[in-house]
């Protein structure tokens, strides 16, 4: 869900059931055509285009990080 401009991914949120998991501590952040992938720290991971993202990249980039 949006919350003012972040949307929090989470384990176990819908985003899971829909098919696009990423671990605790990580969430996107929603910028005007932009999503930002970040840490629960606010830490930069990676940026996406909004428009028509692959949220396979955007998890990709989430368990690189996570190694």
């Amino acid at each position: 869900s949006l919350v003012c401009g972040q949307m929090l991914v989470e384990s176990g949120s819908a985003n899971e059931r829909n098919g696009f998991k990423l671990p605790f501590g990580y969430y996107l952040e929603h910028g005007s055509d932009l999503l930002i992938l970040r840490r629960s720290d606010s830490s930069f991971v990676a940026a996406f285009r909004a428009v028509n993202v692959d949220f396979f990249e955007v998890e990709l980039k989430v368990w690189e990080d996570a190694d």
